[in-house]
């Protein structure tokens, strides 16, 4: 679920303002507190989202229709810890060039030139405790200087500083046990094979994973599932 936050988003139109005079056309800031899912290499959707002068229809293509999980920027952002510059324009120097051949990336593509929002600069912060954040402003010329590239990527990471109080919590803490319940849960056992596995009383197991959907903030079995491989744990 992506999150709203008064003060963030004031805080955001704020900087978004002072970087409109330095020639950033619109802006896109996404926090997640874990990147990837229990699938290898399949990103989780940001909790938080962060956009400014771009498309409504862009929010709804990235978050609904999965596109998120497609972006090369993004690809290339969870691997890198530098900012850096890069484009959709055939021909022309970019870090994601690379990334442009996966599947899905031809969809991204194709609606970020539509937009005229196929150039930018995107800083990646990788935070104590796995939790991931990208912060892109878009450009509408050609590639920007390296003072440009310097400026965005503090601005970036003082926005993230002054931020991070009002995101969400940390990752909630699973006890070994609950954590190997929701696993096996999420194996497709039921709470009666689980306690045979593991050599303890159904009621115990129930106990279990009834404790680590209230850390989850879970409104059943399979919603804790969910959750803890959106956190994590499944791995």
């Amino acid at each position: 679920m992506i999150r709203q936050h008064d003060a963030i988003a004031g805080l955001v139109d704020e900087i978004y303002a002072d970087l409109r005079r330095g020639g950033i056309e619109a802006l896109f800031y996404d926090f997640s507190p874990v990147p990837f899912s229990a699938e290898e290499g399949v990103f989780c959707l940001p909790t938080h989202i962060e956009a400014r002068g771009i498309p409504d229809e862009m929010l709804t293509d990235w978050c609904e229709h999965g596109l998120y999980r497609l972006d090369p920027v993004q690809r290339c952002a969870s691997r890198i810890t530098r900012p850096f510059y890069w484009t959709y324009h055939p021909g022309e120097p970019s870090m994601i060039t690379p990334e442009l051949v996966a599947d899905g990336a031809d969809q991204v593509s194709e609606k970020l030139m539509a937009w005229g929002l196929a150039r930018g600069i995107t800083v990646p912060i990788h935070l104590p405790g796995g939790g991931f954040a990208t912060a892109t402003g878009f450009l509408g010329g050609s590639a920007p200087s390296r003072s440009i590239l310097a400026q965005f990527a503090y601005v970036a990471h003082e926005l993230q500083d002054r931020i991070a109080p009002m995101l969400e919590p940390a990752v909630p803490r699973l006890s070994p046990r609950e954590r190997e319940c929701v696993q096996m849960t999420g194996k497709g056992l039921s709470a009666k094979q689980i306690a045979f596995e593991l050599g303890r009383s159904e009621s115990m197991v129930v106990k279990h994973l009834q404790s680590a959907a209230r850390k989850l903030g879970a409104r059943n079995r399979s919603h804790s599932v969910a959750l803890a491989a959106r956190y994590g744990y499944l791995h």
